[in-house]
């Protein structure tokens, strides 16, 4: 199929939902154009990766796919079709009240950023990919706007838009240095080869300049400290599977740049930017998790965790780069082998916690986790899959999100035994390490609270399972997540000399995960069968078992009041952040003499300083600079007039003096 199908694809699959009827309908119409997408890009994905430059395989499918495009373009497959079919059960529901031509225009922005998506890994020019990377920024637009009539949800949309496009000229600066549109386009390319040299040789490469313009521009759209502030805004205002569809692979289109330009560099540059990815990487992982912990909001949660996976994606990218400019093919394996599966890991298991999250809003119409709640007993599929990606988050072995960071943690340690850049080596063991011990408490906490005890809310109290479709949804990703510790890392160590040329051979790192992993699940049915032989006996002996209540500390009958919540789940960490201007919390104190207590009340505010620190100097710098070409607008045609002769003349003269 080439170019030109593609795009005819793209533009009727926008045009369908205008003609079909009712919302299902349309529904089922975007999802289709988009299977049929998802499809291309997950065997032509593949291909590329196994077999690069094969004509009967990516060629015939996306031409221009090369091996690094191939791993995302594997990512946007999984996730573009998991939420396409999720809509097709949520929006019916979600859209009541919307008019034709919204609906419409929704599953048409739907349709345009999965082909945008796709479009922006295989372009190979500066022009046909900053349009792509422009259309993917206005239908993700258009999808965030799609309860605009909303305050929040508009200024969201509007926030999003800005910073985008503040990314956009970023990217057009990188394009505009001079070597930067080159080098950017012929990285993978000559890394795809099988004669390509590693880091050390003769190529001009990147100029810095336009690899901090790329690195600014593209951690834009990743959300990289201190560029996130759009994401935990912009994820929970937009509908369940946008939100899924944007922190699954939209992000992730930020990481693809990044890792094209980080490989463009030569071996003389590529060890201070490498330094640079790498802390940043350790900031924002650190920062996106801390920030996690303290929500009470599910999915503005889920919006910092991505945060905080994007961190990791960069902690292995930096160590990659420091591993090529060492000229060591094991660091740089464990450093882009490590970023790459996280990649697609997170795809998986971000998409279906997403999704999750967006069935239980359906189906109590809260996302504050202080009034959910014992939601396992209403809805028991929806929180068994939220479980699963709950682990897979949580790095339990034998699930994708094991095998990325494990690759990681090996890299580390073993620098340090090579006595290779051993301070950035135990800097990120201890980031990783504290990475993992917050998310084990952030997911601990947003399961517990949401699925399990008793309900806080009317809300979760009435809650029911939802539809079929949008459950068939939710267990797509689970085939990544449970295959994806098999597929994945022989698809990205197996032939990580073709995607970022380290020659390093995958089997000693393969076989040691094979091996933990087998020992845990070994340990896990031991358990199971010592839990079952005892079980087995009682019955045999006819023990009878006494079953009593916990005791409930004085209190026979104790209400969903007595139990945690999301707020007082981790109260130390939200203290903490209450103190560095983080959050503010506000509580009325008994008086003394109250004797009969009036009504009080207890709130926590959550804000992220970091964000407003940021845009406070530009806000302030834009404000002066209005507020000076406000006198210039006097309401008086004749001084219009004299503004637009000026300009002539000034114009004229250059002109004759050679300078335009």
């Amino acid at each position: 199929m080439d170019w030109m199908n593609l795009f005819s694809l793209l533009v009727w699959g926008s045009l369908l939902p205008f003609v079909l009827p009712g919302t299902r309908y349309k529904a089922i119409g975007a999802a289709a154009v988009i299977a049929a997408g998802a499809v291309m890009a997950a065997v032509a994905g593949v291909t590329a990766i196994v077999l690069p430059g094969s004509e009967t395989g990516t060629g015939a499918w996306l031409p221009g796919l090369d091996p690094i495009g191939g791993v995302f373009a594997l990512a946007v497959a999984i996730s573009g079709v998991a939420c396409a079919v999720y809509a097709v059960g949520y929006m019916p529901g979600h859209a009541a009240g919307k008019s034709h031509t919204q609906v419409a225009l929704h599953f048409a922005a739907l349709v345009a950023l999965f082909y945008a998506m796709i479009e922006v890994i295989r372009a190979e020019d500066t022009y046909g990919f900053l349009f792509w990377w422009e259309l993917m920024t206005l239908s993700s637009f258009l999808l965030v706007m799609f309860d605009g009539q909303r305050k929040e949800v508009l200024h969201a949309a509007v926030s999003y838009l800005v910073l985008m496009h503040v990314g956009f000229f970023l990217l057009l600066g990188g394009f505009v240095v001079p070597g930067g549109s080159e080098a950017f386009f012929g990285s993978t390319a000559a890394i795809g080869s099988a004669t390509a040299p590693v880091a050390g040789g003769t190529a001009a490469g990147m100029p810095v300049g336009a690899f901090l313009l790329f690195l600014a521009g593209f951690g834009l759209k990743a959300g990289i400290f201190p560029l996130h502030m759009w994401l935990p805004v912009a994820h929970p205002a937009a509908p369940s599977h946008v939100s899924a569809l944007m922190s699954g692979v939209m992000i992730k289109m930020g990481i693809y740049g990044i890792v094209r330009a980080a490989l463009a560099l030569n071996a003389e540059r590529i060890m201070g930017m490498g330094a640079l990815v790498f802390a940043l990487g350790a900031v924002t992982a650190v920062f996106g998790i801390a920030r996690a912990a303290v929500q009470s909001d599910l999915k503005r949660l889920l919006a910092y965790s991505s945060v905080e996976n994007i961190g990791i994606i960069c902690l292995g990218l930096g160590l990659g780069m420091l591993g090529r400019g060492l000229e060591s093919d094991f660091i740089a394996y464990a450093g882009f082998g490590g970023a790459l599966l996280h990649v697609l890991g997170h795809s998986n298991y971000k998409t279906m916690l997403f999704l999750g999250a967006g069935s239980v809003v359906a189906a109590t119409h809260h996302r504050d986790m202080n009034r959910l709640g014992g939601l396992l007993r209403r809805m028991p599929v929806t929180g068994i899959l939220f479980l699963a990606a709950t682990c897979a988050i949580c790095t339990v072995p034998g699930l994708v999100g094991f095998t990325s960071e494990f690759v990681l943690f090996d890299g580390f340690f073993g620098s340090i035994t090579r006595g290779e850049v051993v301070v950035a080596a135990a800097a990120g063991i201890v980031a990783l390490a504290l990475v993992g011990g917050l998310t084990l408490m952030t997911f601990t906490k947003a399961y517990g609270i949401t699925f399990l005890g008793n309900p806080r809310g009317c809300g979760a109290r009435e809650a029911k399972e939802v539809n079929l479709v949008m459950l068939a949804a939710q267990a797509l990703p689970l085939a990544g997540i449970l295959a994806g510790t098999l597929l994945y890392p022989y698809l990205v160590l197996e032939n990580a000399d073709t995607l970022f040329g380290a020659r390093y051979y995958a089997e000693p790192v393969i076989g040691t995960m094979a091996t933990v992993e087998w020992v845990m699940l070994g340990v896990a049915a031991v358990t199971g069968g010592l839990l079952y032989l005892k079980r087995w006996l009682n019955r045999r002996a006819r023990a009878t078992v006494r079953r009593r209540p916990t005791w409930g500390c004085a209190f026979t009958s104790p209400s969903g009041r007595m139990q945690y919540t999301a707020s007082s789940y981790n109260r130390e960490l939200q203290t903490l952040w209450n103190e560095t201007g983080g959050g503010r919390q506000a509580e009325g104190m008994l008086a003394e003499d109250e004797i009969f207590p009036t009504a009080h009340a207890f709130a926590t505010e959550d804000r992220d300083s970091t964000a407003r620190a940021v845009t406070h100097w530009t806000t302030r710098l834009l404000r002066r600079w209005t507020a000076r070409m406000a006198l210039f607008q006097t309401g008086k045609t004749n001084h219009y007039v004299l503004h637009a002769l000026v300009v002539l003349v000034l114009i004229l003269i250059l002109s004759l003096c050679g300078a335009l």
